[in-house]
């Protein structure tokens, strides 16, 4: 059997905790004066939404992933999360260009943030591994109690 893993999905969930995770980062630090790094939230957004998946794809197709296919599907969905944080940090670069921020700067600040990225997107893709396998997990035991709480029913 052929299995996917619902990219159109993991981007809009990906995306929407993206946009979530700023606007409570921006409260968090209106009410408490805490600031969170945006690395935090990138992480925060990428392991929901590989949960999200993992449970998707256990609904989809009642059964958990074998590694091989988890690790495939991590590697899916690392290059939906390339595509979308290059594009809003190409918009968020233009914008500071824009603005004059970076008149001289911007070749040693890229040798800086591309090597910093790569490992980012690294660890990235072993945590969304897990966290996809993880919530199939999830999704295998929610299913299983509500199969033995139905068939307890009928005793």
């Amino acid at each position: 059997m052929q299995y996917s893993v619902g990219l159109v999905r993991f981007a809009f969930v990906f995306t929407g905790l993206l946009i979530l995770m700023a606007i409570l980062s921006v409260v968090l630090e209106a009410f408490t004066g805490i600031s969170v790094n945006g690395s935090v939230n990138q992480i925060v957004a990428v392991l929901g939404a590989a949960s999200d998946a993992g449970q998707r794809f256990y609904k989809t197709y009642q059964t958990v992933p074998e590694s091989g296919f988890a690790w495939h599907a991590s590697f899916q969905m690392t290059l939906v999360e390339i595509a979308i944080s290059v594009a809003l940090g190409g918009l968020f670069f233009w914008y500071l260009l824009s603005q004059g921020e970076f008149a001289n700067g911007l070749v040693p600040l890229m040798m800086i943030l591309v090597p910093l990225m790569i490992f980012l997107f690294g660890v990235s893709l072993v945590a969304k591994r897990f966290a996809f396998v993880g919530g199939a997990r999830r999704a295998e035991k929610v299913h299983l109690k509500k199969q033995e709480k139905s068939s307890a029913v009928f005793e």
